[in-house]
């Protein structure tokens, strides 16, 4: 964890080119969060949630959550997969909200470059979604497939693992890039990464696939609205005049 912290501030401080604060006009932290808020809780954020919710729910109480963890753990899953899955595990740990926020802090108070505004952008967008996240987790009740009563169904306020919290917070930061990056093959390769942190959880028996998809879902509606809304602010492009003369 503390290598991590150390590794963004030097990518922060010394790596990237930047500029300062006042050169950039970034606005503080938070400045923004309430316009995120509102398209994060507004009609096409909650249709995309609802859809997820309603393939969740197929696959809990139709017994495919089941089958699939079985099929998984099987066929699939062995000592390699087990050693890719802890790789990717290290990309849903919860210090990585503490390391966007720093990251997100240098950006409005200290200095602006690429890589402070993708870090900030991710801090805002778990901001935006972890309510959503904790309120699922809680809310629908359902067990892990590795507890005594390895239930998918939900159960309200049973359990707190009916969305995964490793996907919500592996997939921010690869969305986010993939949602900033204009280059077809990056985008592509970052939506696929995003992913992995929510197989790892599959693959270690601690969420079924409903869960997975579910907290996916929730960074990927967070992410879409820290984005639309920075696009929002951006300035109107001034076209050139036309004369009747051309």
């Amino acid at each position: 964890m503390l290598i991590v912290f150390a590794l963004s501030i030097v990518c922060a401080l010394l790596i990237m080119p930047a500029l300062g604060r006042r050169n950039t006009g970034a606005k503080p932290l938070f400045k923004g969060t309430g316009g995120q808020w509102k398209k994060n809780y507004g009609r096409r954020s909650f249709l995309k949630l609802g859809i997820a919710l309603a393939g969740a729910g197929l696959l809990a109480y139709s017994g495919a959550d089941e089958a699939i963890e079985g099929l998984h753990s099987g066929t699939i899953r062995n000592k390699v997969s087990d050693n890719l899955s802890q790789v990717f595990k290290f990309g849903g740990e919860r210090f990585w909200f503490g390391n966007w926020a720093l990251v997100g802090a240098m950006d409005a108070w200290v200095r602006s470059n690429s890589f402070t505004r993708w870090g900030r952008a991710n801090f805002e967008a778990m901001v935006v979604g972890l309510p959503v996240l904790w309120t699922l987790q809680r809310g629908l009740g359902a067990n892990r497939p590795s507890s005594d009563d390895g239930n998918p169904r939900w159960h309200p306020m049973k359990a707190a693992n009916s969305a995964s919290g490793h996907a919500f917070i592996g997939a921010v930061p690869w969305l986010t890039l993939a949602k900033r990056h204009n280059l077809m093959p990056v985008r592509q390769g970052a939506r696929f990464a995003s992913v992995l942190t929510g197989w790892s959880r599959l693959n270690d028996r601690k969420h079924y696939l409903s869960q997975i998809i579910l907290g996916w879902t929730i960074a990927w509606n967070a992410v879409s609205a820290v984005a639309d809304d920075e696009l929002e602010k951006l300035p109107p492009v001034a076209l050139p005049e036309i004369s009747e003369e051309d």
